[in-house]
């Protein structure tokens, strides 16, 4: 006989009071156990849930307090807007001060040129060379001369050119070295009239600014 048929002779045997009571006491029993056993379980998860609900409840106070000291007027996105504005207006400005470099750049490429440097001397006396030979005229002689003019000024380089060509020519190649963007002054000029074409001796001057 099995250990179930023995609880089932032994529960047959008795009236249906002392069953019941018999399984009362054992269902009191499996609960005292189970309490017991699940009870420090049961209060560790409840603390940690009231833990996790306390901080959530912080976080939520604070968020909401934040929310509220940027909400202007009801506006949300109120310092957004005004950060997005001030943000356009320093690229405006930005833009601005760009143009105004560019202009500047511009502005001392221009200057450079007529800046007192030996390198622009040169160019400006390899460029009568060029404009007289553009006007088909004879260069027999070119001599300089540098002059110190005042510190706030610059120099002044004169210049001597004995050319001959065409009278329309050489009207032409002084009209062309006036047109520089060195300021020249043709001082004097004289003419000696030849069999075949006049010889011009030109005397200028020119200044350039002091770097």
């Amino acid at each position: 006989m099995n250990l179930l048929d023995r609880l089932d002779k032994y529960y047959n045997s008795r009236n249906s009071n002392e069953v019941w009571l018999m399984v009362a006491l054992v269902s009191v029993l499996i609960g005292y156990l189970l309490f017991t056993l699940l009870s420090p379980a049961s209060v560790t998860y409840k603390e940690s849930q009231e833990k996790v609900n306390s901080e959530l409840k912080n976080k939520i106070a604070s968020h909401n307090g934040f929310l509220k000291s940027i909400t202007i007027n009801g506006d949300r996105d109120y310092y957004i807007k005004d950060l997005n504005k001030k943000i356009a207006q320093k690229n405006i400005e930005l833009n601005n001060y760009r143009e105004k470099l560019a202009k500047l750049s511009n502005a001392m490429n221009d200057l450079s040129d007529i800046l007192y440097t030996k390198d622009n001397w040169s160019k400006f006396l390899h460029n009568i060379a060029t404009k007289a030979k553009d006007n088909d005229l004879r260069v027999y002689n070119i001599s300089n001369k540098v002059l110190d003019q005042n510190s706030t000024f610059g120099k002044v380089l004169d210049i001597n050119i004995k050319c001959q060509g065409k009278y329309g020519n050489i009207l032409s190649f002084m009209n062309d070295l006036e047109k520089t963007k060195l300021v020249t002054n043709i001082s004097t000029v004289s003419m000696n009239a030849t069999e075949s074409m006049p010889v011009a001796d030109i005397n200028m001057s020119v200044w350039g600014v002091r770097p």
